[in-house]
């Protein structure tokens, strides 16, 4: 007793040494991918708030004084500066500045009476969200007239083409001089915004030439038929953005020439004035100008000032805004900034970074590869991972524009927090120069961190895509992972989803989104985490709540919460925080898929831009640091995932919400098949049709929509035809619809009264009961009878009782066409071999059992070791006997966990120890077909599967005593019984002895 108290104290000690090790060992943190396409901090337009007016916030003084906030404004670097290919080979300044950011409207209706007349008051120009309003710091061209020869004032119409000499001169793409296209690279090109109004600018005049804008009120302005990337400012835009009051002269608009010559001489291209567009004008009336000494003026609309262009530049894809020469945050009060975009095309190939002591202090090395072809070095910035903001920044490579080496310096005094992870960016970068545009261009940054002035490299996260569409595929972060568990194998055995902390009132929208699904009770501290728990699937015992939406298009709570949150993001682009991922169209077939990057682990919501496809949420792979070399960069997932339709993470499905005719089964939650003599429910889901499309050729009377499904032998309509149920949203529909049923062909018709007008020539639809594109469900129950197929384990053993259904409609007068959905059933075999545990070539028959689930007895038909569940109406046995040969097959039953029970064991073999079997169908991305079939046992080793997966040995021990410790209950009986007999033939010549002993002493 002592010796087992000890080995049991040591085997606790051993436990409790075990946890210490596993408490103390941290996991290694590793750096994220970077996020696409948001690509962080810039320096500069980053730290601007929506509808900021950088000119005026460097003011403090009113509208009506003279102003100073032009000089205040951090010059851009934008567009081409030398003369060759600028428009008439005219040296340009290259110099922008901002006039406003982000989200802001066209003004109207406020800026009437400018200089004192109210027909030169003017609308001002809208910028879009993601938006910046630049503005030349000097005239582009020599004199150009606002308009030639023309005594009418329409600035842009779109009656024979017409468009005023200064609406050419800013985007004419049939001429040499077209501004637009002459002073930017055609990088830069593609970085112009739209605003509001997709390129068109206000504040001008659109009738037709002939008749123009008489009026001289400024109410007739509207926006320009054609879309303009760059534009002459408007009157009103004086006003907004510049504060320009009447004719008094305003520092803000004095051209950069005139102030570089001590405020003597002309703008650049010795131009004295230049034109701001206005609504209405004519030969004989007033064109608004500005003089290079910022005063505003007016003249005659032939006369020649110079362009001065301003343009909407779209920021979504800028990386960096920073000193032109070294490209580093060390700014002072007048140095230039250049701009750094990304090029979706462009990719970095490999990388590596590292940080190294030098004179300076710490310093970044970098080194790598990208797919630009004329790189000129690499790209990096450092972000704060707390307040957002770039610490520092700069590049490889000697400037050759400003003769400057690049800077690698790290800023060691904002980077003071060794235990930081300071996120740092890396990128292959083609540097702009004033020949061919000013702006660098760069490929989609890698992401890493650097703490203790370590550099960690990334992990590639990203979501596997099959499907197609040609709209952008967008994903935001909802969920984040926590407290990672690992089984011995290295799988994911559990995550915990967390709500992440930003943006604020993230947790309000989520929960917010899973009330409009249909809930209550919502989490409202982790409403991610109460969504995944009850809808996403993971869960494997007990099942999800509601499993419908990873494989129906029409039905599941998750869809209807993930459409509410991509409903969220168009009310409000920042509901969800920013971009994680982009992908800009798919057209990805099953076994081709494409990876969208996202920004690290956690919970999606995918969303598609077109609409052709529903939103989609879905979670990442997890990071397995000791699988890093082994499996796919370490990434895993469930180790059953996909098994009874388990989701798989880091995959999905594009999924059309546009289907003309869908099919599904909803009594299989558990994703786990049937038994034969069950019940399946079928829905039919079909998509109301637009009628217009028929073009009025057909009559209601003529029009076809009917539903033919075709029932496979083995499965039986249940009830009368009168079950079958149709239902217009969640109300069931009577007395519409006929249902026949012959050779197994159920029809019904009379759907098209459900949504069309009856007895309307042409058939029109009815949109007071179902709306176009909404949709007709059609239910009813089957049953899989003892005739269906059955599927098991191995290429050939996966067997679905496929059931299609066809949707018949009118194309035409007399034409028609199909649309067919299938729904797959299934129902499994167990094989199980009885074999000899010490000759496996000799297999045992005779051996019974008693087979259980969920501890309820099931009851087979059948002999000779192939048995069926029973069905209703048969007796069946509780016990199944192996064939002589040791088979045993049990059919017709549903992917659960069987118990087994020997009961009965072959003539001089213990019965093996209870044992269960599990049976697991793998499916498809969208749970629509079962790709694969597995077995798993439990309870002892005696049963496990095979080497080929087909089936399940189970090894019975002979009656040796080698095997007395495979044996149960009686193998402890026989152990005794056996130790007796050898007690007593060890004691039995002790007592003669004893004997001999005692009669030699009588003697």
């Amino acid at each position: 007793m002592g010796r087992l108290r000890t080995f049991v104290a040591l085997f606790l000690f051993g436990v409790v040494l075990a946890v210490g090790v596993l408490l103390v060992v941290m996991p290694v943190e590793r750096a994220v991918a970077a996020d696409t396409p948001v690509y962080g901090a810039d320096g500069y337009f980053s730290e601007l708030r929506d509808g900021a007016l950088p000119i005026m916030d460097g003011e403090t003084q009113t509208n009506q004084a003279m102003f100073t906030g032009w000089a205040k404004t951090r010059r851009i670097l934008f567009g081409k500066q030398g003369n060759q290919g600028t428009y008439n080979s005219n040296q340009v300044s290259g110099g922008y500045k901002t006039l406003g950011f982000g989200g802001t409207t066209g003004i109207t209706g406020v800026l009437g009476n400018y200089m004192g007349y109210a027909y030169t008051g003017s609308d001002s120009t809208s910028i879009g969200r993601f938006e910046a309003l630049l503005w030349a710091e000097d005239s582009v061209t020599s004199k150009v007239a606002f308009n030639s020869g023309l005594r009418i004032n329409s600035f842009d119409s779109s009656v024979n083409g017409f468009q005023s000499t200064l609406a050419k001169v800013a985007n004419d793409k049939n001429s040499t001089n077209d501004v637009a296209y002459m002073n930017y690279s055609s990088f830069e090109r593609t970085l112009f915004g739209q605003g509001f109004d997709n390129g068109k600018i206000g504040g001008v005049c659109t009738k037709t030439v002939a008749t123009g804008c008489n009026s001289k009120s400024n109410t007739e302005q509207t926006l320009s038929d054609n879309p303009y990337p760059v534009f002459p400012l408007s009157a009103g835009d004086l006003v907004h953005y510049l504060g320009t009051w009447k004719n008094l002269a305003n520092p803000n608009l004095v051209c950069r020439t005139f102030l570089e010559n001590n405020n003597t001489g002309n703008c650049a291209n010795d131009s004295d004035s230049w034109w701001v567009r206005t609504p209405n004008w004519d030969w004989n009336e007033i064109v608004v100008g500005v003089t290079q000494k910022g005063v505003p003026g007016w003249w005659y609309a032939d006369l020649t000032r110079g362009f001065r262009p301003a343009l909407r530049l779209s920021v979504q894809r800028l990386l960096l805004s920073s000193h032109a020469g070294s490209q580093s945050q060390q700014l002072s009060a007048t140095d230039s900034l250049r701009l750094t975009f990304v090029d979706p095309n462009a990719k970095m190939l490999s990388w590596d970074a590292g940080v190294v002591d030098s004179g300076e202090g710490k310093e970044l090395v970098i080194s790598g590869t990208s797919e630009l072809t004329q790189q000129s070095g690499f790209g990096w910035k450092v972000v704060d991972p707390d307040t957002k903001k770039i610490l520092g920044s700069g590049r490889t490579n000697l400037d050759a524009t400003y003769g400057t080496a690049g800077n690698m310096v790290l800023p060691m005094d904002k980077m003071t927090d060794s235990e930081k992870d300071y996120v740092l960016y890396v990128w292959g970068q083609e540097d702009g120069s004033a020949v061919s545009g000013l702006t660098n261009r760069a490929t989609v940054p890698v992401q890493g961190t650097i703490r203790g002035w370590n550099v960690r490299m990334p992990i590639p996260y990203g979501i596997s895509l099959t499907g197609q569409t040609s709209g952008t595929l967008t994903t935001y972060k909802i969920g984040d992972y926590d407290d990672e568990v690992f089984d011995q194998a290295g799988a994911l055995k559990s995550v915990m989803l967390n709500t992440p902390t930003t943006p604020d009132g993230l947790k309000t929208v989520l929960k917010d989104a899973a009330v409009a699904a249909g809930s209550s009770g919502v989490d409202e501290d982790n409403p991610v985490g109460w969504v995944a728990a009850k809808w996403l699937g993971y869960p494997t015992d007990p099942s999800s709540e509601d499993v419908t939406s990873v494989f129906s298009p029409y039905a599941g709570r998750l869809q209807l919460f993930a459409q509410a949150l991509r409903d969220a993001v168009k009310a409000d682009g920042d509901a969800l925080g920013e971009v994680a991922g982009q992908l800009n169209g798919l057209d990805a077939p099953v076994d081709s898929p494409v990876t969208l990057p996202v920004s690290g682990p956690g919970l999606y919501l995918i969303v598609d831009s077109s609409g052709t496809s529903l939103p989609i949420i879905v979670g990442t792979k997890v990071f397995n640091e000791a699988l890093e070399d082994v499996v796919e960069d370490g990434m895993v997932d469930f180790a059953d995932a996909g098994v009874k339709g388990k989701p798989r993470l880091g995959q999905a499905a594009l999924k059309s919400d546009f289907a003309d005719v869908y099919k599904r089964i909803v009594n299989d939650a558990g994703m786990d098949g049937f038994d034969v003599g069950s019940e399946v429910e079928y829905e039919i889901a079909l998509r109301v049709p637009d009628l217009t499309k028929l073009d009025g050729s057909v009559s209601f009377g003529d029009y076809v929509f009917e539903v033919a499904d075709v029932l496979p032998s083995g499965l039986d309509v249940t009830g009368t035809l009168a079950s079958v149920r149709v239902f217009v949203g969640d109300a069931e529909r009577t007395g519409d619809t006929s249902v026949t049923l012959q050779d197994g062909r159920l029809t019904v018709s009379g759907l098209k009264a459900l949504f069309a007008v009856a007895g309307s020539s042409p058939v029109v639809n009815d949109t007071g009961v179902v709306p176009v594109n909404g949709v007709v469900r059609i239910r009813y129950a089957a049953v899989l009878a003892d005739g269906a197929l059955l599927s098991k384990p191995g290429v050939d053993g996966l067997k679905p009782n496929a059931n299609t259904v066809t949707l018949t409609r009118s194309t035409g007068p007399t034409a028609t066409e199909e649309k067919t959905a299938t729904a797959n059933v299934y129902s499994f075999t167990v094989d199980v071999v009885k074999l000899d545990k010490d000759d496996l070539s000799t297999r045992l028959g005779g051996a019974g059992f008693e087979v259980s689930r969920d501890g309820q007895p099931l009851k087979f038909v059948g002999s000779a070791g192939v048995y069926r569940l029973a069905v209703g109406g048969e007796t069946g046995s509780a016990t199944v006997v192996t064939k002589a040969d040791g088979t045993l097959s049990l059919q017709g039953v549903e992917a659960r966990g069987l118990s087994f029970k020997e009961t009965t064991a072959p003539s001089g073999y213990f019965k093996v120890s209870d044992f269960g079997v599990d049976i697991r169908p793998v499916w498809n991305e969208d749970a629509t077909q079962v790709t694969k079939v597995t077995y798993a046992t439990s309870g002892t080793n005696l049963a496990y599967v095979s080497k080929d997966g087909r089936q399940v040995m189970v090894l019975d021990p002979a009656w040796i005593l080698a095997n007395l410790p495979y044996t149960g209950g009686i193998g402890i009986l026989v152990l005794l019984v056996v130790g007796g007999l050898m007690l007593v033939f060890a004691v039995r010549p002790y007592v003669l002895s004893k004997r001999a002993e005692r009669d030699a002493n009588l003697v």
